[in-house]
């Protein structure tokens, strides 16, 4: 048995040597395939999933190949997350298809070895995992990387109590893990007509009128006497931190019966949590969807490897300096959340969502992380720390984030050309931190040179940014600063999640 790079296995078994690969033998693909259940694009493709590559010679048997594709699916669900596998292991597997053959383990061995199935074009092995028809989670929890623990204890919440509202900063995958939420509803439903089994309601400043006549007249089909056919099975309800008062909204359909009521998921930004107008009553359930907790603390990391292993799959090479840099982005952004929290407050932490689009090759992610930087990240730094200043005041000494990216840089020196631009500073004064000098001392670095901000056209770009946003703000008073730096993210990166 050879060992190829990066989750890939050659099983040629007895006699069977690499020349007999190419002449009898097959180099098979493993996905694993995300496609029962419900789905509001009609025509969505099944989301698959590339977790390794195989040789699969005309003597391997059955109970051989069995094991193989086990022991890949235990080592990929490790590797993406080595803290706990996801909760997930072998057993997770339903049934594998290689041809035209479904093969599970109830099932007698076919008659023909598995080469006998893999005929023509035909060099890929679907693995289905158990999902809502054996009454498990394990396929949600393998396609959205939310460790199994926590996905019951939200299914919990929703199947007993039928309404959650899911809080948290922007870019945290609220709104990605309602739809997976009420997708996985509906297919265990099991209604037949899915068009309209899920309503979604995106709130904005001026729909508070509309979504409380929604609501009612939703109130009044639900006290009828029908069986609720017509009614959806799952509402959204998007963007609820711009509702001034959630308890107006829901009178009168809080009060409707349990079993007719559609489930709801809605979700808001956690910096309006804290009003006493969210207090609801009893019947919500709270999940917080917080950058320093699970399932959102580890998903960026869990994200990057996995799309990590596919490259390394696809191309049958392990890039080490990749793997470094793989693992420095999300630690790089704990690092920027851990300084907002600092000079700010939690409720300004950025989401993982930036980071997910970082390309999986070296000289791509330098200039990506770069771009990111200088034209994001900064320019939202400057503005979240300037008003947790005024709002909080000085907490801590002063220590400029691009000094730890710059001490830490994964990228070798001697690949960062003059050419590419260098990395913005946050300076001080430029957030209003009067009394603490800039400290050109020890914010540079081989890696990342120093940034001369007189007539540097970066600098002067990121100034116009700031004058800008300075008056968009004083423009807009009735808007939350919460969601003032949520367009400020947004606009820089169309949601990924």
């Amino acid at each position: 048995v050879d060992h190829f790079p990066s989750f890939t296995v050659d099983i040629l078994l007895d006699d069977a040597t690499e020349g007999a690969l190419h002449k009898e033998g097959h180099s098979v693909k493993i996905l694993v395939t995300i496609n029962k259940g419900y789905s509001r694009a009609k025509d969505q493709k099944p989301r698959a999933y590339l977790i390794g590559s195989i040789g699969v010679s005309g003597k391997t048997k059955w109970d051989v190949l069995d094991g193989v594709i086990r022991r890949l699916f235990k080592e990929y669900v490790f590797r993406v997350d080595p803290t706990t596998s996801l909760g997930l292991s072998s057993d997770c597997i339903a049934s594998y298809c290689i041809g035209d053959l479904i093969r599970a383990h109830s099932l007698e061995v076919p008659e023909l070895l598995p080469c006998g199935y893999l005929v023509g074009e035909n060099n890929i092995i679907t693995v289905n995992l158990k999902g809502v028809e054996e009454n498990s989670l394990d396929s949600f929890v393998f396609d959205t990387l939310i460790p199994k623990p926590i996905t019951q204890r939200y299914f919990n919440l929703l199947m007993e109590h039928r309404r959650i509202i899911l809080s948290g900063p922007s870019g945290t995958g609220k709104t990605y893990l309602a739809n997976r939420l009420a997708e996985y509803i509906i297919t265990k439903s099991g209604r037949k007509k899915t068009e309209d089994a899920i309503a979604t309601f995106n709130v904005d400043h001026k729909s508070s009128k509309d979504l409380r006549q929604y609501l009612a007249n939703l109130a009044e089909q639900c006290s009828a006497d029908n069986n609720g056919a017509d009614l959806p099975v799952v509402i959204i309800l998007d963007n609820l931190h711009h509702i001034s008062s959630l308890s107006d909204i829901f009178n009168g359909f809080l009060n409707c019966k349990y079993n007719k009521c559609p489930y709801i998921i809605g979700t808001m930004n956690q910096g309006v949590s804290s009003s006493p107008n969210l207090e609801l009553h009893h019947n919500f359930r709270w999940v917080l969807c917080a950058n320093h907790t699970e399932p959102v603390k580890g998903f960026l990391g869990r994200y990057l490897r996995r799309k990590l292993i596919e490259t390394e799959i696809e191309k049958n090479i392990r890039n080490n300096d990749l793997i470094k840099i793989i693992d420095w982005i999300p630690k790089t952004w704990h690092h920027l959340n851990s300084f907002l929290e600092t000079h700010s407050s939690s409720d300004v932490t950025i989401g993982p969502r930036l980071f997910l689009p970082c390309p999986m090759d070296v000289d791509g992610s330098r200039v990506w992380f770069t771009d990111l930087w200088n034209y994001s990240l900064v320019p939202y730094l400057l503005e979240a720390v300037r008003e947790g200043l005024q709002m909080y005041g000085k907490r801590a000494p002063w220590e400029d984030p691009s000094k730890w990216v710059a001490d830490t840089y994964p990228w070798s020196s001697a690949s960062l050309q003059h050419e590419w631009p260098s990395l913005l500073q946050l300076r001080p004064e430029d957030v209003g931190y009067e009394g603490y000098a800039s400290a050109k001392e020890g914010t540079t670095s081989k890696h990342v040179p120093q940034t001369d901000t007189e007539g540097d056209p970066l600098m002067n770009m990121l100034m116009r940014l700031q004058e800008a946003a300075n008056y968009s703000s004083a423009q807009s008073c009735d808007s939350d600063s919460t969601s003032h730096h949520d367009d400020i993210l947004d606009s820089s990166l169309e949601s990924t999640l």
